[in-house]
């Protein structure tokens, strides 16, 4: 998108746009970004900048969007206000936007939106009760929105039909894009990660192969986490989430790697009875059983070897079970890698991350 510098004249504008839902076919994004060129036009301004927040829910806090949320906290350098699409683009809850209006106001910056005369006056009472209102309107819009999902959720459960995101180590089938799932199948990649995890994990008789030794390994390895192989499967960019001991523990103790349908950490049950199973199991029951066993707690005094300063040449290079060569190092005895508390472990990802 066009922008030009900020000048100082008064009017340099941050350019906002927000999309709960983006595909290739949505014509939205081009929409709003004509009617926040009008709306700047009409002010006599111009656009420094684009804040464009897809596949954010309008119910986000516009102060913790990714990407207008840090203009909104001053991190972005000095810009005259902000401008957008209709209210409802700022946000859908009510008083997030106006928490954000009165906050764009008192700093001495503008807030414009398209369908609206010039900037937002909240000096005026007759302003301030339209934005008040278009705000509630928004608001009542998402929640009409969120009975929709809730009651088209419960009717899925009820039909045995996937609805929410996929378990770990499965994938959704769509027979068109961005239709309705067709069926749950394994995901060959993520099933292999997993179900090299399990295997690790029940094979250790030494205690230092843990839940959160397998999660620092598979960060440092740079294997997606959970949320970033979902944005794979599904055309978004990765945000480069590490993975926690806690995920790791649920991938692996959960009925979902059964093939379950789940609802609460439960088993759907069917009207047969019986839970309802719309895809094959990433292991046996017994072999959950030895999981559920190895999550129990650890005797005190007993802990995981600490974290060693190499970075693992690669994935083969552990599973051979190469041996750190830092000097001064334990020997590596999990595999190649010996780690230390999660914390720390993140400590160190973060100080020998390449550039």
């Amino acid at each position: 998108m066009i922008t030009t510098e900020y000048d100082g004249c008064g009017k340099c504008m941050v350019a906002v746009r927000r999309l709960s839902r983006k595909t290739d076919a949505t014509s939205s994004p081009e929409r709003q970004a004509d009617q926040v060129v009008d709306a700047v036009v009409s002010i006599g301004g111009h656009i420094i900048a684009w804040a464009d927040d897809w596949e954010v829910s309008g119910a986000t806090d516009p102060l913790t969007r990714p990407a207008l949320g840090p203009w909104l906290r001053d991190e972005m350098g000095p810009y005259s206000g902000i401008v957008g699409a209709p209210v409802d683009r700022v946000g859908r809850n009510q008083r997030d936007v106006l928490n954000t209006a009165y906050a764009i106001h008192e700093s001495g910056r503008l807030l414009v939106t398209y369908g609206h005369d010039g900037p937002w006056d909240l000096d005026d009472p007759q302003d301030e009760m339209r934005l008040t209102m278009e705000a509630f309107g928004a608001q009542m819009e998402l929640r009409a929105i969120q009975k929709r999902n809730r009651d088209e959720t419960k009717r899925a459960r009820a039909a045995g039909q996937p609805k929410h995101k996929p378990s770990y180590g499965y994938m959704y089938v769509r027979l068109v894009p961005t239709g309705k799932v067709d069926h749950v199948e394994i995901d060959p990649v993520a099933a292999e990660i997993i179900r090299d995890v399990a295997e690790r994990i029940l094979t250790d008789e030494t205690g230092t192969v843990t839940f959160a030794t397998e999660a620092a390994r598979l960060t440092r390895a740079r294997v997606p986490s959970p949320g970033d192989r979902r944005a794979e499967m599904y055309g978004r960019e990765p945000s480069g989430k590490p993975w926690s001991p806690k995920s790791v523990r649920s991938i692996l103790t959960s009925e979902a790697a059964l093939g379950y349908l789940m609802h609460k950490d439960r088993p759907v049950i069917g009207a047969d009875g019986h839970p309802v199973r719309p895809a094959p199991p990433l292991w046996d029951r017994a072999t959950r059983d030895q999981l559920l066993a190895k999550s129990a707690p650890r005797p005190k005094g007993t802990r995981a070897p600490a974290a060693c300063d190499c970075w693992p040449v690669s994935r083969s290079a552990e599973h051979a079970g190469g041996a750190c060569t830092c000097p001064g190092a334990p020997v590596c005895t999990a595999g190649g890698a010996t780690v230390g508390s999660w914390e720390s472990q993140l400590r160190k990802i973060a100080s020998r991350a390449p550039p």
